[in-house]
């Protein structure tokens, strides 16, 4: 390192250092004018010292009359000259004397708490004072008190500000008193009146109840505007209040509508469904007027309006309606006995009728979908309903030991879905093969259209009842009545095979087939059983049982019916 980078580096710095170091020595010092006063060559001038002597004679006067006998307002003045001579003396020092000004500041002090102490005393005894009105409901007292009290405290907070007794919060706390003191005696009108309301709603006075409810109202508006800060002022109360009022204002016409409700189900209870009709209607006219002119009532209600048209629709339409049941029944029975050209007629004629009822009465409990959905079709397909009973009844079979059974001999085909479902969902397309991608729903459809076309009950088949059809396979050489993966043709048309030994085809092999299950309605998985084409004669022997979901759509999965 050469000579001027140690200059640079060392030096200058140290040079800089001690120069701010002998700057702070020499700079100004805090000065002590009490230890200065001390100093004989210090004087006082007698005269200023004269103050601080008497300051504290005057003082000691004060001391003296406290520990004999107490203290009053004159001899307070005593501690006011004391503070007064104290003044003088700090201001004729030619110094800052901070002993003096401390007992300056504690005289001022003790002048305040002495001088407020009656004050406080005062103040405290009118407050407790006017909670004890308050508590006697000697209103006028109370407020009275409580304003003695705060003026107290004011008197106090302004004038004696070193005073112990200084308190803002306090001054807080008792004008919240006062506030709550002004607003109570409305509260208890209040009350009073909600008591009155009380007795004339025990009297079904319902409309003097919700005038005395307005006025009410009113009252805890006033109370709630001009005594914001009281815990009386309450919003939801005048909610509550207008919520009462609108109730006893429809309180008669709600009344009116359940008169003519009960009275129209007694009609009804005794077939007299054209009064109860007029009735109904009465009760809804009414319902519609109490909703538009009260909105806010809880009596407003949309759904009884619909309800109270719904019924007396229902009421209205009860002789079509009757009309549309005894045919229904009429034309399950014609069916079910093969009265073809009879069931005919009574499916154009419960058409009419409940196209008549839904048109007329679109409201009535007669209008029942799913029997418009059940005469429609029957209504489409009512020409081709001979051919169609003719090929179910040709092509079934009694189930050993289910006597009341009877089950279709082959796999629903194609063909056959199309004409009841109007559509075919296979993907292995052929007429006379077995119907497949057909979910359990769709099966299950299936069997309610042919249930009306049977005026039977035809359904998927059971487990037990599909194997009783089924019979012992021990002696069966499988290959001559299953469709199975040996031929490697993929699935085939219905009775390509020999039939079993009850005169059933391709109970095992073609497709599986979706099987009866109450419990498909609830967890969404069905059973279908008797293996496929893909599957081998080995597997199908055992006749497999498998389990899809309700809605699976496979190229492996057809069905039958059985007829009860």
């Amino acid at each position: 390192m050469n000579i001027s980078k140690l200059f640079f580096f060392i030096l200058i710095p140290v040079f800089l250092i001690g120069f701010f170091v002998m700057l702070t020595l020499s700079g100004p010092k805090d000065i002590d004018f009490d230890a200065l006063a001390k100093n004989p060559s210090f004087e006082i001038p007698e005269e200023h010292e004269a103050y601080r002597l008497k300051s504290l004679s005057v003082e000691g006067q004060f001391e003296e009359i406290v520990s004999l006998r107490g203290y009053n307002q004159s001899d307070l003045e005593l501690l006011r000259h004391a503070i007064e001579f104290q003044e003088l003396y700090v201001t004729a020092l030619p110094y800052h004397s901070v002993r003096g000004h401390e007992r300056l500041n504690f005289l001022k002090q003790r002048y305040d708490q002495f001088a407020s102490e009656a004050l406080h005393t005062q103040s405290l005894s009118d407050e407790r004072l006017s909670k004890e009105a308050y508590d006697e409901e000697e209103y006028a007292e109370a407020i009275a008190k409580i304003q003695l009290a705060i003026q107290g405290q004011s008197a106090i907070n302004e004038l004696y500000g070193l005073s112990t007794h200084r308190n803002i919060n306090r001054i807080a706390q008792l004008k919240r008193t006062f506030e709550h003191y002004k607003v109570y005696p409305l509260h208890i009108e209040i009350q009073d009146l909600e008591r009155s309301v009380s007795e004339l709603v025990k009297s079904e006075k319902w409309i003097e109840a919700a005038e005395l409810m307005d006025e009410i109202i009113k009252k805890q508006l006033f109370l709630n505007s001009e005594f914001r800060s009281s815990n009386l002022a309450n919003n939801f109360k005048v909610n509550a209040f207008r919520l009462r009022e609108v109730t006893f204002r429809s309180e008669p016409l709600h009344r009116e509508i359940k008169g003519y409700i009960a009275q129209a189900d007694a009609r009804v209870q005794k077939l007299e469904y054209r009064e109860a009709a007029t009735l109904y209607e009465e009760a809804l006219r009414l319902q519609k007027k109490l909703n538009d002119t009260f909105p806010e009532s809880p009596y407003n209600s949309t759904d009884r309006v619909n309800d109270l048209l719904a019924k007396s629709q229902t009421a209205g339409s009860y002789e079509l309606g009757g009309v549309i049941n005894n045919l229904n029944f009429e034309i399950d029975r014609d069916l079910r006995k093969r009265n073809l050209g009879l069931a005919k007629d009574k499916i154009l004629q419960i058409s009419d009728a409940i196209l008549r009822v839904k048109e007329e009465f679109p409201k009535s409990a007669y209008n029942d979908r799913d029997l418009e959905i059940k005469m429609k079709f029957l209504n489409y397909i009512r020409n081709d309903l001979t051919r169609i009973q003719d090929r179910i009844y040709e092509n079934l079979l009694p189930v050993p030991n289910e006597p009341a059974i009877q089950i279709y001999k082959t796999e629903v085909s194609q063909a056959f879905y199309s004409t009841i479902m109007g559509v075919n969902p296979s993907r292995l397309f052929g007429d006379m093969k077995p119907v497949e991608s057909v979910s359990w729903d769709n099966a299950v459809d299936f069997c309610k259209r042919l249930s009306w076309i049977m005026g039977l009950t035809v359904r998927l088949p059971k487990e037990h009842e599909f194997r009783s059809a089924l019979g012992r396979l021990r002696y069966v050489k499988l290959e001559k009545h299953v469709v199975s993966n040996v031929e490697k043709n993929g699935l085939a048309d219905i009775k390509s095979k020999q039939a079993f030994a009850v005169g059933a085809y391709d109970l095992l092999g073609n497709v599986s087939e979706w099987l009866y299950s109450e419990e498909a309605y609830y967890d969404g998985a069905a059973k279908h059983i008797g293996g496929h084409f893909g599957d081998s004669l080995e597997a199908i022997y055992a006749v497999p049982l498998r389990e899809s979901n309700r809605n699976e759509r496979s190229r492996l999965i057809g069905f039958r019916f059985v007829v009860e």
